[in-house]
């Protein structure tokens, strides 16, 4: 009889979760559904009442373009002119896309903006008396003011948001339920209130949210609950916890996430999440490899069906593009004679074999992988936590540094460090050191999987010595940056990415 109550109350919970993840949407709460299709959009845009002070150098800005076939966000980088103008094209990967723009011409706020294969989309943003910045778009991606400008202040308010509940002694199954149907949903509803979002715009901010959390905390069960002992342990439990793995009934946690909704084409954590099931220990989906993709599918749903409450959909299609995306990123292979026939024969939309083989054109064409730096893992210095950042630079003595905090679950951070590869071909011969600090909230498998394609010099700090580094420089968010020259003295701190000119720029002016 006990097992019984528990089957029907996890039945209603799963039921629960599903009404407030739905939220009881219709049609005109959701924007235009999107489809995966390759093409060029245009954007123009104008900050009014700019004008470039003599000697001052035009403002970058720089546009970040979510690309949900091969798993990567782009981004691209112009100038404004003198007049505050600014203009990009660029490709796109579906027939309606949210980009994102920011620059210091408008105090680096995130702001969105709707990009149509052959369509131009047009934006005006100025300032009013009391420097509140505003924002009008021409484009058939209809997205309100708040739409546009709140995105940034609402998403940075959810990451910001803590969870303060004692967790690790949950079940995993407990887990899931308690943070999909109060904590995930207290941060979205905390973050949205009062953001004056469209409810289309609501529908958007708060998918990306549900996908953020799915990846950052229920994806990566050990390393959250891990997290969670150390910040909540009582006094008298040991310092050494270690999380149980979760079974595979644990994923059927995915449900509750209809992974099958096309509105999620829109966002910059759908494929980030793809990404993460596909590389699951637990789930251990096999790689596609020259696999036929309709025989792969087959065998990836008899582990994904049941856990997704689906054996077919959209789902299926974007894991499979992924499945190649991973072999792009993760193992810096081109594809096989054998993978391009699949593709061809495999998918009905052939905008996704179109979107698969350029990107296989664009790695054999800048030989990925062949002149990144090597990857080096050093030891965390044995001093004081107080000493630790003048012990990693004394390393580096007679070499510039740039020193990049960053983290495996920041998307800002890994698109960052793709644009940095740049900078780093370019200075192969240059004395320069480029060294990159994250600490335990970075799973350490995920990180060393991830670091063998970044290169440079590594570190990987405790909780503690990285709280102290954080309150030391004064910065919460990440990347953040440090710049120092070759007599080991700090020249700059950034906070965000400031782009691929201003960083070439400022590692120039401390080379030795």
């Amino acid at each position: 009889m006990k097992n019984v109550t528990v089957f029907l109350n996890q039945i209603l919970l799963t039921g629960i979760c599903l009404v407030l993840l739905s939220c009881t949407q219709t049609n005109n709460d959701r924007l235009p559904d999107p489809k995966i299709q390759a093409g060029i959009a245009k954007l123009s845009g104008m900050v009014t009442d700019f004008h470039l002070k003599k000697g001052e150098e035009k403002p970058t800005i720089t546009l970040l373009v979510p690309n949900p076939v091969t798993a990567e966000m782009g981004t691209f980088e112009t100038s404004l002119n003198e007049n505050g103008g600014f203009y990009f094209e660029v490709p796109v990967e579906c027939n309606m896309t949210i980009g994102h723009i920011n620059s210091p011409a408008f105090n680096q706020n995130l702001v969105n903006v709707g990009l149509i294969p052959g369509e131009e989309t047009k934006i005006e943003l100025s300032f009013d008396k009391t420097g509140q910045i505003k924002a009008k778009m021409t484009s058939s991606l209809e997205l309100t003011s708040d739409d546009i400008l709140n995105y940034g202040k609402m998403f940075g308010n959810f990451l910001e948001a803590s969870d303060h509940e004692r967790c690790y002694a949950m079940t995993p199954e407990e887990f899931s339920h308690f943070a999909i149907e109060k904590m995930m949903v207290k941060r979205i509803k905390v973050s949205i209130s009062d953001s004056g979002l469209s409810k289309k715009g609501k529908n958007y901010f708060s998918n990306e949210c549900k996908l953020f959390y799915l990846k950052g905390m229920l994806l990566t069960y050990r390393d959250y609950i891990s997290l969670n002992y150390r910040n909540f342990k009582t006094k008298g439990e040991p310092d050494n916890f270690t999380a149980q793995e979760p079974n595979k009934s644990y994923y059927a946690l995915l449900k509750s996430f209809n992974l099958n909704d096309s509105q999620y084409l829109y966002n910059d954590s759908y494929p980030v999440v793809l990404q993460s099931i596909l590389s699951n220990e637990t789930l251990n989906i096999p790689a596609i490899k020259d696999t036929p993709v309709k025989d792969w599918l087959k065998e990836v749903k008899t582990i994904m069906a049941d856990l997704i409450g689906s054996d077919a959909g959209l789902f299926y299609d974007m894991l499979a593009a992924n499945a190649y995306a991973w072999q792009f990123s993760n193992e810096s292979q081109t594809l096989s004679d054998k993978q391009k026939e699949n593709i061809r024969n495999y998918f009905k939309n052939e905008e996704v074999t179109k979107i698969l083989l350029r990107k296989n054109k664009e790695i054999i064409k800048s030989e990925k992988g062949k002149t990144y730096f090597k990857t080096i893992i050093n030891k965390t210095p044995a001093v004081p936590k107080e000493a630790m950042m003048n012990a990693i630079i004394s390393k580096y003595k007679g070499k510039a540094v740039l020193v990049d905090f960053w983290a495996t679950f920041c998307g800002p951070c890994m698109n960052a460090i793709k644009e940095t590869r740049k900078v780093k071909c370019e200075m192969i011969d240059k004395n320069i050191a480029f060294v990159y600090i994250t600490d335990v909230a970075s799973p350490k498998k995920l990180w060393e999987a991830n670091i063998n394609m970044i290169g440079g010099e590594h570190y990987y700090l405790t909780k503690d010595e990285m709280n102290y580094l954080k309150k030391s420089f004064g910065f919460i968010r990440i990347p953040y940056y440090l710049v120092y020259d070759a007599k080991g003295v700090l020249k700059n701190k950034i906070t965000a990415y400031p782009g691929t000119k201003i960083i070439q720029k400022m590692i120039e002016e401390v080379l030795p």
